[in-house]
């Protein structure tokens, strides 16, 4: 393969560092647009066989400017190689590094063309605003592209040395359990173990009080065209988005090749509750609730208000489509790391399908001794029990 090579352009480092230095940095936390320079070289990567892209920020200008380029070659690691070459010695930057590589390259990471990482490069005798100025970057360019890239590997450097594929590798690996069991110290692994028998209390805990009624979610056609790939294909995951003028339907999205929790690691939104369909075993179906710590109490509110209803709802749709009745796992995971495959054994929810509820004549009886009060539905009272005044006993 032809050798890499670093194309700088754009800001010399004697412009770039007056302007940096200039009056007008005004605070790190200063707002630069993304120019579109940066834009172009990095949505058009595929097509121009761009490996990487370099960002500086110009400050003066309040814009972030493409600072130079790497042309992939045919090695994933010769690539890498030629990383530090867009580096400058005391000038904080970001490098934007497509992952996805050539054909037969063993070299290169499994990753598809939204699969980018960003290396933070802040050299240690960088003044500290620009270092700062740096860190507030990522974001932006993160929310610049996050259309197209997901989420962006984080990859911080602060010496030259750094910049190995090994570094990378083992920068950006999903810690695994034992891993973080091993970083923790032994309060921190109690305190752990409190939450995971908690979690698993208020999974096997009732959700709702018998006879009360459930509030109903309304499907898009875009889930039920979701809900047809599941049942007809494997390696899928379908996505329901609470969607709607008041967030009362659910929108529906089709993830490939997801087999496992651990695959829908970076694939979920950061600050969007949302329910995720992955087939467990035969007849079995694994309803996640995702919850994440950056969405609003409200959503969070919503999102599990509707959860009762997602579930007969998925159940129906089933029945209808495949002709059988089908087994309902559910587990709520509120962080990446709780994405684990064991979840697949979750014990699977013993209610009926809607259909299935409607021919066995509603909710059932209720407890021995106990009454239904106005408004909860029909049917006798079980034995023991009475009617309060103003139901109508049948």
């Amino acid at each position: 393969p032809q050798p890499a090579k670093a194309i700088p352009i754009g800001p010399t480092r004697a412009r770039h560092e007056s302007q940096m230095y200039g009056g007008a940095l005004g605070g790190a936390s200063a707002l630069l647009a993304v120019h579109e320079d940066v834009k172009t070289a990095v949505l058009k990567a595929s097509e121009e066989k761009r490996r990487a892209v370099k960002v500086v920020a110009d400050a003066k200008g309040e814009q972030l400017l493409c600072g130079g380029e790497l042309l992939q070659s045919g090695s994933f690691e010769e690539d890498f190689k030629a990383i530090p070459n867009l580096l400058e010695d005391g000038v904080p930057c970001l490098v934007l590094i497509r992952l996805k590589g050539v054909e037969g390259d063993p070299t290169a990471p499994q990753a598809k063309e939204s699969d980018w990482a960003m290396l933070a490069w802040t050299p240690g005798d960088s003044p500290v605003k620009l270092r700062m100025l740096c860190a507030t970057s990522q974001k932006i360019i993160q929310k610049e592209f996050g259309d197209l890239v997901p989420k962006f590997l984080s990859f911080n450097v602060t010496e030259r040395s750094e910049v190995t594929l090994a570094n990378f590798a083992e920068e950006t690996r999903v810690a695994t359990a034992a891993d973080r069991r091993a970083a923790m110290t032994q309060e921190e692994i109690d305190a752990a173990q409190v939450r995971e028998d908690f979690a698993k209390e208020k999974m096997a805990a009732p959700k709702m009080l018998a006879g009360l009624v459930a509030l109903q979610i309304k499907a898009q056609d875009s889930f039920n065209d979701a809900m047809k790939v599941l049942a007809k294909e494997e390696g899928k995951a379908v996505v329901g988005h609470l969607a709607g003028p008041k967030g009362e339907e659910l929108r529906g999205e089709v993830l490939e090749d997801v087999t496992s929790p651990e695959q829908l690691r970076r694939r979920l939104p950061e600050t969007e509750p949302c329910y995720v369909l992955l087939r467990a075993k035969e007849g079995r179906i694994l309803v996640l609730t995702w919850l994440p710590e950056g969405c609003g109490v409200k959503n969070r509110m919503k999102c599990s208000t509707f959860k009762s209803s997602v579930v007969t709802l998925v159940k129906d749709m089933w029945k209808s489509e495949c002709g059988v009745e089908l087994t309902v796992c559910q587990a709520e995971v509120t962080a990446e790391d709780e994405l684990v495959d064991s979840l697949l054994d979750t014990p699977a929810s013993v209610a009926k399908s809607g259909q299935a509820m409607a021919a066995a004549g509603g909710g059932g009886a209720g407890p021995m001794g106990g009454f239904a009060l106005p408004g909860m539905g029909a049917g006798r009272p079980p034995p023991g029990g009475f009617a309060l005044p103003g139901m109508r006993p049948t």
